[in-house]
């Protein structure tokens, strides 16, 4: 996969996830699954934060927390974001991304090695890359699901094409 054909990925998941954000009722921003959930807008906000430290972990290595321990107990204080704020920070996190996205060359990209606390060493540049797409259409499908159980009408086509 080259630097293009990820973010041309990346972009196809921004603009559904946009779109599957408006679709969040505001009177829901602060309802959560269970106790121990995000909130709606804690989800949206993690979604969008993710985008900063996924991709200044595998473009720099800069991870925001040494250990996932650490990132487990930054997590547990995830701010809300109401759907207005939300899809706005998603719109300068990703220009951030594809601006430092670029920054790569294509040998860095496809063959470099970074540490990577997931893994808990040194991993393929792209691998860490995908674990980015892995971890936003995980909680982006945690978010159609919280969508899904509060009743409000959305389909895999809000999902995966962005529909509205």
């Amino acid at each position: 996969m080259t630097i293009p054909q990820f973010l041309s990925y990346v972009d196809y998941l921004v603009k559904s996830t946009d779109h599957l954000f408006q679709q969040v009722p505001p009177d829901k921003i602060d309802w959560k699954p269970t106790e121990t959930s995000f909130t709606a807008g804690q989800q949206m906000a993690h979604i969008v934060g993710a985008m900063g430290v996924y991709c200044g972990g595998f473009t720099k290595g800069e991870w925001g927390s040494a250990t996932m321990r650490e990132r487990f107990m930054m997590n547990r204080h995830t701010p809300s974001l109401n759907v207005e704020e939300a899809c706005a920070q998603l719109k300068v996190q990703h220009a951030e991304f594809i601006r430092r996205v670029n920054e790569l060359s294509e040998e860095d990209f496809a063959a470099g090695e970074i540490f990577a606390p997931q893994f808990n060493g040194k991993v393929p540049r792209w691998r860490a890359a995908l674990l980015f797409i892995e971890h936003h259409i995980n909680h982006k499908a945690e978010l159609f699901m919280y969508l899904k159980i509060l009743g409000v009408k959305v389909h895999t086509g809000h999902l995966y094409r962005g529909m509205q």
